[in-house]
């Protein structure tokens, strides 16, 4: 079983692993050869950016001195455009927007932690990161960039929200599908969970003591699937344990032996703020390799089709 620990840093574990027994002096120096990398790179293209405290700079591009400025735990939505120091684009998100949390780790490269502290709601600022606050030695396995890589992210804060706030939105969000989708006899709960019984079942009810076997597929709510159980394996789940996220064990326990059901929910009771990735690409890589503990995006509602195949 693959080791998924929450990590108190994610890059400082791309760090580690990336270096291992490197000196620190070694570390030092590809410090001192990405800053002159982006001071080169700034000089020669006239760009006059500021340096921050953490290495990264920065270039206000649209100011809005009467925009909000988030606070801590707010939730960020954002737009952006990734690319290399080189001029390599990785990937450009400007017609809808993606979220994190304002916090500490919530977003890789890390580099954009610090950044968006400068910034408030309606401002885009062109952030130029060096190795260091980005992915370090890591290249992903596509080499769509190179170790000690520098990039440039142009970010647009659109909007900071409550956590309250998105929770409501991610209920509009289900209702909506629920409508789209035509979903009848579906029942909703004071949690935020949507559950629909798509094949009655005939054998017990679990409890908190029990130990059930079950196959999955969990999806967004486009169709997007996210996991699933493989043939002839399926998830054996101690129901006293936290082995499952909330919305998924408040619907297994409304489950009869024998069932399927459709489970639909908020990310407040599935998988949370979890970490955004940008490129959004290297996720799946990065929960593989056990850099970040999910490979569900933060802030996304989720639905889950289960049958509950035994009960112990």
């Amino acid at each position: 079983m693959q080791k998924r620990k929450m990590i108190a840093g994610i890059m400082v574990v791309l760090a580690m692993v990336t270096f291992g027994c490197i000196e620190e002096s070694d570390f030092e120096k590809q410090q001192k050869q990405s800053d002159k990398e982006i001071s080169n790179y700034l000089k020669e293209n006239n760009i006059n950016a500021e340096k921050s405290a953490y290495g990264l700079y920065y270039e206000v591009l649209t100011t809005n001195t009467s925009g909000a400025t988030p606070k801590s735990g707010d939730v960020m939505l954002v737009r952006y455009h990734i690319k290399t120091l080189d001029g390599d684009s990785l990937e450009s998100i400007l017609d809808d927007t993606v979220s994190f949390k304002f916090n500490w780790n919530s977003i890789i490269p890390e580099g954009i932690n610090y950044g968006i502290s400068v910034m408030k709601v309606g401002e885009k600022i062109r952030f130029y990161l060096p190795s260091y606050t980005a992915y370090n030695g890591f290249s992903p396995e596509d080499r769509a960039f190179a170790p000690y890589s520098n990039f440039i992210v142009e970010m647009e804060l659109v909007d900071a929200q409550s956590e309250s706030d998105v929770f409501e939105n991610e209920i509009e969000q289900i209702q909506a599908y629920i409508s789209d989708q035509n979903l009848d006899d579906v029942i909703p709960s004071s949690s935020g969970l949507y559950f629909k019984t798509l094949e009655a079942g005939d054998g017990d009810t679990p409890d908190t003591y029990s130990q059930v076997t079950l196959n999955f597929k969990r999806r967004y709510l486009d169709g997007t699937l996210i996991q699933e159980t493989t043939a002839g394996k399926p998830l054996v789940v101690n129901m006293g344990s936290d082995q499952l996220v909330e919305g998924f064990h408040q619907g297994v326990m409304k489950m009869k032996k024998g069932e399927k059901a459709l489970l639909i929910m908020p990310s407040d009771i599935a998988f949370g703020s979890s970490v955004q990735v940008i490129p959004s690409n290297l996720r799946e890589e990065l929960f593989d390799l056990g850099y970040i503990t999910t490979n569900v995006r933060p802030y996304s509602p989720v639905l889950y089709e289960v049958e509950l195949l035994d009960i112990k």
